[in-house]
C-alpha cells in the first residue's frame, strides 16, 4: 500500500515548481521544433533527413515514457523528475554544440546526421523521465473531481513554455540559429537546480516487491498493451501524429510559399507557434478551468478544430490564413491532451498512477515518431498533401471518440 508523507511546502508552491518544470521542458522542445527546419537547411541537410532526427528521438521518448513513469512509483516523482531535467539540460548542450560544428562545415553529411541522431536520441531517453513524474504528482495532489482541472494545469503550463518558447527563439535565431539551444540548456539547468532544492516528496509512493532492471522495463513497456488504455492511446497518438505533419513541415511551406529565407521562417514560424499556444492556453483556461467542460466533451471539439485547422492549410497560401489554421490546430492540442490524460488517470488507482502517466505522455512522442517522416516524405511531393492526410485522419478519429462517449455511459450505467 503507498504511503503518505508530508510535503514541506504549501500546496500552492509545489503545483508552481511542477507547473514550472513542466513549462521549461516545453518552451525547449518548441524551440527546438521551430528551429529543426532552418538548421536542417543551413547545416546541408534535407527535409526528410530533419524529419529522422524528430522520429528517431521520438521512438526513444515513446519506449521510454512508461518506464519511467513505473519508475517513479518505485523510487518517488521527485527524483525521477531531477533526473529528466537534468538530461534534457546536458542533452540540450551537446546537440547545440553539434550543429554548431555542422554550421561552421567541421562536421558534414552523414557524420553530422548520425551524430544529431544519436545525441537527440540519447537525450530523449533521459528528458522522458520529466512529464509522467509531473503528471503523476499532479494526480497525487488532486481529487478525481478535480483531476481534469489538474491536468490542464499541466496543459496550460506547456502552452506558456510554447509562447515563451518561439518569441525567445526567433529574437535569439536572428543572431544565431544555435544560441536558443544554449539558452534552453541553461534554463532547464536552473530548473532542475530548484526543484532539488525545493520540490518536496510526492504525498504518496509505492513500494512494489521487485525493482531488478528486468522487471522495470518489462512493467513499464506492459502498459502499452494494456487494454484500458487502448482506445486513449490511439486517439492521443493520431492527434499527435497530425500535430507532427504539421508543424514539421510548416517551416518548409513558409519558406517556398512565401519565399523566406531559413532564418526568416524560424522567426515567422515562432510567431505562428506562439499564437497557436495563446489560443490554446486561452482556451483551457476558460473552457477547462472556468467553464469545467468534461475531458469527453473537450475531446469532441479537439477532433474537428484540427480537422478544420488542416483544413485551411491546404487552401490558404497566405501568412494570415496559415497563422489563423495553426491556431485552430493549437486549441484543438490544447483541449485534447488534458482530457486523454485526465481520462487515462481516472481509470487506475494510485499505485499506477506513474505508469498511466508515462503511458499519456508517451502519445505525443508515439505520434511523432511518423508524423515527422510522414509529412516531411509528403512535402517533398507536393506541398499540400500533408495537410490533406490531417483532414482524412480526424474522420475515424471523430467516430472513435464517439465510441468514447458511448462507452462512457455504458459504464455509468453499469
Amino acid at each position: 500500500m503507498p504511503r503518505p508523507l508530508t510535503p514541506t511546502l504549501a500546496p500552492g508552491l509545489t503545483q508552481a515548481l511542477l507547473l514550472g518544470a513542466v513549462g521549461v521542458t516545453a518552451l525547449g522542445q518548441t524551440l527546438v521544433f521551430i528551429l529543426l527546419p532552418s538548421l536542417g537547411r543551413a547545416a546541408g541537410l534535407a527535409e526528410v533527413q530533419v524529419g529522422l532526427i524528430i522520429s528517431c528521438s521520438s521512438l526513444a521518448f515513446a519506449l521510454a515514457s512508461p518506464i519511467w513513469g513505473y519508475l517513479s512509483e518505485l523510487r518517488g516523482r521527485r527524483p525521477v523528475l531531477i533526473i529528466g531535467l537534468s538530461g534534457y539540460a546536458l542533452g540540450t548542450l551537446v546537440f547545440g554544440i553539434i550543429f554548431h560544428l555542422g554550421l561552421n562545415q567541421i562536421l558534414l553529411g552523414g557524420g553530422l546526421l548520425t551524430l544529431l541522431v544519436v545525441a537527440r536520441m540519447a537525450q530523449a531517453l533521459i528528458m522522458a523521465a520529466t512529464p509522467p513524474s509531473a503528471a503523476a504528482y499532479t494526480a497525487d495532489i488532486t481529487t478525481p473531481e478535480a483531476r481534469t482541472r489538474g491536468m490542464a494545469r499541466i496543459g496550460a503550463a506547456n502552452n506558456l513554455g510554447t509562447v515563451l518558447g518561439p518569441g525567445v527563439g526567433g529574437m535569439l535565431a536572428a543572431v544565431s540559429l544555435v544560441l536558443p539551444l544554449y539558452l534552453v540548456a541553461a534554463l532547464v539547468g536552473l530548473m532542475a537546480i530548484t526543484v532539488l532544492l525545493f520540490l518536496p516528496p510526492s504525498p504518496y509512493r509505492g513500494q512494489p516487491a521487485d525493482q531488478r532492471v528486468r522487471a522495470v522495463l518489462a512493467t513499464g513497456l506492459r502498459a502499452y498493451g494494456d487494454r484500458r488504455f487502448r482506445d486513449l492511446l490511439v486517439t492521443g497518438v493520431v492527434l499527435f501524429m497530425c500535430l507532427a505533419l504539421i508543424q514539421q513541415t510548416l517551416g518548409f511551406l513558409f519558406q517556398d510559399a512565401l519565399h523566406m529565407s531559413p532564418a526568416e521562417a524560424a522567426g515567422a514560424l515562432g510567431t505562428t507557434m506562439m499564437a497557436a499556444a495563446v489560443t490554446s492556453l486561452l482556451g483551457q483556461l476558460l473552457v477547462v478551468q472556468w467553464l469545467r467542460a468534461p475531458a469527453l466533451v473537450l475531446l469532441a471539439v479537439a477532433v474537428p478544430a484540427i480537422g478544420v485547422g488542416a483544413g485551411l492549410l491546404w487552401v490558404f497560401d497566405n501568412r494570415i490564413g496559415m497563422t489563423a489554421a495553426v491556431m485552430l490546430v493549437g486549441l484543438g492540442i490544447g483541449f485534447g491532451m488534458p482530457a486523454i490524460m485526465a481520462l487515462a488517470s481516472l481509470r487506475v488507482s494510485s499505485e499506477e498512477q506513474g505508469r498511466v502517466a508515462g503511458l499519456a505522455s508517451a502519445c505525443p512522442s508515439l505520434g511523432f515518431v511518423l508524423g515527422p517522416l510522414v509529412g516531411t516524405s509528403l512535402y517533398a511531393v507536393d506541398h499540400r498533401f500533408p495537410y490533406m492526410l490531417v483532414v482524412a485522419l480526424m474522420i475515424p478519429l471523430g467516430i472513435l471518440v464517439w465510441r468514447l462517449r458511448g462507452k462512457k455511459r455504458e459504464v455509468e450505467a453499469s
